[in-house]
């Protein structure tokens, strides 16, 4: 084969593994890595978790919302219409990090009790996964702020600690 007809077919080789990358890794809306008919309308419930990681302290306890939560309400807004994609590194793998001393780890788990459907959520170390039929690495536009926003509804949720949760002057 000479060069030109090589120089050829990688380029096309390239552009197809572009186009394919660029499918995959499109933003779509988090009702599309659901498992089941999934609306953020006809959420009825639910299960989050949030905390700063400490290795040597407790995990932080999963709480339910239910439908007349005002925190349910911000936190279907800060999900509903915003776009996910696959990340580069999500098409092999759907594992998160191993959380570090000082991440925000956050998680919620969507219920739709109409469909039987569910959507969950997790971000840990910089990363955030999706679950539905599948699990699923994405990212979304700003991320870290929007995942810090998450976090907070999720925090505001906990009771403050007080001396008697070893927390001095609380």
């Amino acid at each position: 084969m000479s060069r030109k007809q090589t120089v050829l077919v990688a380029a096309i080789l390239l552009s197809v593994i572009l186009v394919v990358g660029l499918i995959l890794c499109r933003p779509m809306g988090p009702e599309r890595y659901a498992s089941g008919i999934f609306n953020f309308a006809a959420v009825s419930n639910a299960a989050v978790s949030a905390e700063i990681f400490d290795p040597t302290g407790a995990r932080a306890e999963a709480l339910i919302l239910t439908g007349d939560d005002a925190a349910l309400k911000r936190l279907t807004e800060l999900f509903d219409g915003k776009g996910f994609g696959m990340t580069p590194a999500g098409l092999f793998s759907d594992k998160l990090p191993d959380p570090t001393e000082g991440d925000i780890c956050w998680s919620v788990t969507f219920s739709c009790t109409i469909s039987d459907s569910t959507l969950t959520a997790e971000y840990v170390g910089g990363k955030l996964r999706l679950t539905g039929d599948s699990a699923t690495v994405v990212t979304t536009q700003d991320l870290d702020g929007w995942a810090r926003k998450v976090y907070d509804v999720i925090e505001s949720l906990y009771p403050e600690p007080t001396e008697e949760d070893g927390v001095p002057g609380a």
